[in-house]
């Protein structure tokens, strides 16, 4: 969309050039008839361009670092400090230069050559007294003005697109509920020097929350769902399934403390929870979601069956309900979970979960000082909801929608602004045309008319044109859409006729103008 807007701001530059160089023509022609050469004069018009160019690209690099500073608005809370670095590089910064450099050699050759290509005699004869436009220049600009409708279309549908999919990928469910829940990570390794320290600051720090008021359940784990990261895989072999050729039999897992699924509300459709006897005394278990038992178990009870997870056997002791652990929008995965007190030791981080009857950022206060009891060093632990953690996985979505709205409304109003400047030249130019025409009784709808019919022929051509790029292009970004096809017919058809009614609108205000010329007016000047 980005690229679309450039073309359209270039369309419109080229479009301004043509009319400047055009209300130059009789300054350039007499340069010519005085010996100045052609590529002279071409040289001037895009010296000009460049310097307009440059002062536009230095307000431009001090606008997108302000707004870049904006995305830091929308950035949910991680529970870890996440910096952004929008200050300017000298990558960027010649990026911008040629692509500036580039659109001004694109607007600006153009309209220079079209001015200095034709001879004195031709600009006179075209321009004459009036100084109106030959056919050439109308047709150039009239070209201009539907690319920008087209571009235009392809910005507002993939607006469209995009904002649909960001409500559909906020209508889904993630498997568990975020509500009422505070998400608390400790680095473990900056305060606990073995596996053991670890293991006893986790259980204390979960009795302490636990005997807090207002708290309804605590777990903790080594994995958080919906978190940035690809998260833990372990390798796995099921007894009784035979592996198809070259396929990886890796399953994404997490180690989880007893109470992990009662305190996100994901239910144990069967067998059992982990326990506080599922110690490296007792024998090994894991529990497997849906998806893990319909793929190596054709959809019987997986409860009983054993399953080798990195190395060594374990019984599955339960069968909980599929949710998302990666992203909104993946597909159903397997999935295994672990429990912490057979499987810990490695781990440098682990995160709390603490549901609450109530509010949960009331309990905020009270967590962070349960942890500085236990270590000064854990009180620095950022505690946060857990419902605004999962809507960070939405933080790219979000930016696409927001970004995406922001180029469409620019889009719109300068394809806009293309169409009402070229109709409100050429009125300018006809002026004298209305006139007589108004003189021999013409009505003033029939001038209107007039003017609009040019309006609506640039706006059909270009919506035309523009709903094939834009299916052409939404097919391309169908990857990142969630629910909603790259072709809606409904989208397709309300953006363009959104488009059209703001390009009549566009297009009436000059055929407007036309009716109030003073006939006897004109016709005095002729």
């Amino acid at each position: 969309v980005c690229f679309v807007l450039f073309l359209i701001v270039g369309a419109n530059v080229a479009n301004l050039q043509l009319a400047r160089a055009n209300a130059r023509r009789r300054e350039l022609s007499l340069r010519m008839a005085l010996g100045a050469g052609r590529w002279r004069l071409v040289r001037q018009l895009l010296t000009e361009s460049l310097l307009l160019a440059a002062m536009g690209a230095l307000a431009g690099i001090a606008l997108a670092v302000w707004l870049g500073r904006s995305l830091l608005w929308m950035l949910p809370p991680f529970g870890w400090p996440v910096e952004f670095d929008f200050s300017p590089n000298a990558d960027m910064l010649g990026f911008i230069v040629l692509l500036c450099c580039a659109g001004s050699l694109l607007t600006g050759l153009a309209p220079a050559v079209h001015s200095v290509r034709s001879g004195l005699m031709e600009a006179l004869k075209e321009g004459g007294r009036s100084g109106t436009s030959g056919a050439g220049q109308n047709r150039t600009r009239g070209l201009l003005v539907v690319s920008e409708v087209a571009l235009a279309l392809v910005a507002l549908v993939g607006t469209a697109l995009f904002a649909r999919s960001f409500q559909n990928a906020r209508a889904i469910h993630p498997g568990f509920d975020p509500s009422n829940v505070l998400f608390a990570q400790y680095h473990l390794d900056t305060f606990c020097q073995n596996p053991e320290q670890r293991a006893q600051f986790c259980y204390r720090l979960r009795d302490r929350i636990r005997g807090l008021s207002g708290n309804a359940a605590v777990s903790f784990a080594n994995s958080v769902p919906l978190s940035i990261g690809s998260g833990q895989r372990s390798d796995v072999r099921v007894e009784g399934y035979v592996p198809g050729p070259n396929e990886e039999m890796k399953v994404s897992s997490a180690t989880v403390a007893p109470g992990f699924f009662d305190t996100l509300r994901i239910p144990v459709l069967e067998g059992r929870d982990f326990t506080e006897r599922d110690d490296r005394d007792n024998a090994r278990v894991v529990i497997v979601n849906q998806t893990f038992a319909q793929r190596y178990y054709r959809g019987d009870s997986p409860v009983g069956h054993r399953v080798l997870v990195d190395g060594a056997w374990a019984t599955v002791a339960g069968l909980v309900k599929d949710s998302k652990y990666y992203r909104l929008t993946e597909p159903p995965t397997p999935y295994i979970y672990l429990p912490y007190l057979q499987r810990h030791g490695s781990e440098f981080w682990t995160a709390f979960f603490i549901r609450t009857v109530g509010p949960a950022r009331g309990s905020i206060a009270a967590v962070r000082r349960e942890a500085t009891a236990i270590d000064p060093n854990a009180g620095v632990a950022e505690v946060v909801e857990f419902a605004e953690m999962v809507a960070g996985s939405l933080y790219a979505q979000k930016v696409a929608a927001a970004l995406l709205s922001v180029l469409g409304a620019v889009s719109l109003l300068l394809a806009a602004l293309g169409m009402y400047s070229v109709l409100a030249y050429a009125v300018s130019q006809r002026l004298h045309e209305f006139g007589i025409r108004l003189a021999l009784g013409a009505e003033p709808s029939d001038v209107v008319i007039l003017v609009l019919r040019r309006g609506i022929a640039l706006t059909v051509a270009g919506i035309v044109i523009g709903t094939v790029l834009a299916i052409a292009a939404m097919r391309m970004a169908a990857g990142l859409l969630v629910g909603v096809s790259p072709g809606d017919p409904v989208v397709i058809a309300g953006s363009a006729l959104f488009l059209g009614a703001v390009a009549l609108l566009a297009s009436y205000l000059p055929a407007r103008r036309a009716t109030k010329v003073d006939p006897v007016v004109m016709l005095r000047e002729q």
